[in-house]
């Protein structure tokens, strides 16, 4: 820690129940915080499942010639295709057709579809959880049956919704936004290569231009731990001052708002000497070709997500038959293993045992111990409050 973040501590509160640690103790967070949701925005949403078809385990329907998933491109597709979808084409006959469409695009497409009572453009939508949830508060999926997709049983807690009913989607894997950096930049600022071990630290003089944080949403990642900075609860924007009162005294040492990609190549070229709330994951090749960037978890955590898989309403038995099955396959052990080889991330199959250099890197966690020291945002909070969220935060640092 600095010493000017030191003699200002102050500023900084403590821990609520706006953001939990992940894991274990995020049921009993959820069931006090969800009704804290206004009624307005959830309640109407969730659709009927009356005139959805009914699976029946035991009467496997005709396969259809093919399944089409939402993926991502490049290694995303072809990590799912190479560890789930050829094994499954292989055992079933099925061919799996993958849709680069951008997630929110493919979000709309399936609720116009729905409200329209029209076949989805999608059979499995892969998308990133707070999307996902958003999703199903909509009433745009078709619960997974436990008998078609029985694998949920081996999933870790951070894999399953805590919802009421049945079981409307699942997570794959875990990742975090951790505090990333470059360790030449870091001598070039602060005179040596070892990063702060406290987000608080972050607010010194030293960094004025040197931190990079997401603009792809406004600094989504970072949110929850400046709400734990700040001790206040993620919720309505204008109960959250304490919060974009840090944000503003900070804004003068985030110098880049960014994506993915550029928050990366800035990275890579010392433009930047951290990126707060950061994928680690998109630095592991980076790391490999030699470049001196690496990850850090801070002592208070980082935010933690899952990406995940559902099948939209509007299917006929036989494709949402199968494309459970596929999520099924995508839940399985030794394909989930293979794909965490291919991916690089954690999986939540509590029966996969982590990549060797995983172990003891909370940036990619893999013990309770770990998910419990990482910060988990309630969803039903974030469905309502994030698009408020983000205006703030743009307005603050612009």
């Amino acid at each position: 820690m600095t010493s000017r973040a030191a003699s200002e501590r102050d500023r900084f509160g403590s821990t609520t129940n706006g953001v939990t640690r992940s894991g274990a103790t995020r049921r009993a967070f959820l069931a006090g915080t969800t009704a804290t949701v206004a009624a307005s925005t959830l309640a109407g949403c969730l659709g009927s499942d009356d005139d959805e078809p009914e699976l029946d385990p035991d009467d496997e329907p005709e396969k259809p010639d093919s399944i089409t998933v939402r993926a991502w491109g490049g290694v995303w597709e072809g990590s799912l295709a190479s560890a789930v979808g050829d094994p499954f084409t292989e055992e079933t006959g099925i061919d799996v057709v993958y849709d680069n469409s951008d997630i929110q695009v493919t979000q709309n497409n399936i609720r116009s579809a729905v409200d329209q009572g029209q076949e989805p453009p999608v059979n499995v939508n892969w998308t990133i959880v707070v999307f996902m949830h958003r999703e199903y508060r909509q009433g745009l999926a078709d619960p997974l049956h436990p008998d078609v997709v029985p694998h949920t049983d081996e999933m870790r807690d951070l894999a399953i919704p805590d919802v009421d009913g049945d079981l409307p989607y699942v997570g794959l894997y875990p990742y975090t936004y951790a505090l990333c950096y470059n360790e030449d930049a870091l001598e070039t600022v602060q005179g040596n290569t070892e990063p702060v071990d406290s987000w608080e630290a972050l607010w010194d003089d030293q960094y004025e231009d040197w931190i990079g944080v997401y603009n792809d949403p406004p600094g989504d990642g970072f949110l929850p731990p400046l709400a734990e900075l700040a001790g206040v609860d993620l919720g309505p924007v204008d109960e959250m001052e304490p919060a974009w009162d840090l944000l503003e005294e900070l804004e003068p040492n985030l110098g880049y708002l960014g994506s993915d990609a550029s928050i990366s190549q800035n990275l890579q070229e010392g433009e930047i000497a951290y990126a707060a709330g950061y994928l680690p994951n998109n630095l592991l090749e980076l790391q490999a070709e030699g470049v001196p960037v690496d990850w850090t978890i801070p002592e208070e955590g980082a935010t933690v997500r899952t990406d995940c898989m559902y099948t939209p309403k509007n299917q006929s038995t036989a494709e949402l038959y199968w494309s459970q099955k596929f999520i099924d396959y995508a839940l399985r052990a030794d394909n989930q293993r293979n794909w965490m080889e291919e991916l690089q991330v954690p999986m939540l199959n509590e029966n996969v045992e982590p990549l060797e250099w995983m172990e003891g890197d909370p940036a990619f966690p893999t013990s309770d111990a770990e998910f419990e020291d990482l910060l988990w945002t309630d969803l039903d909070v974030y469905t309502e409050h994030s698009p408020e969220w983000f205006d703030r935060f743009s307005q603050t640092v612009a």
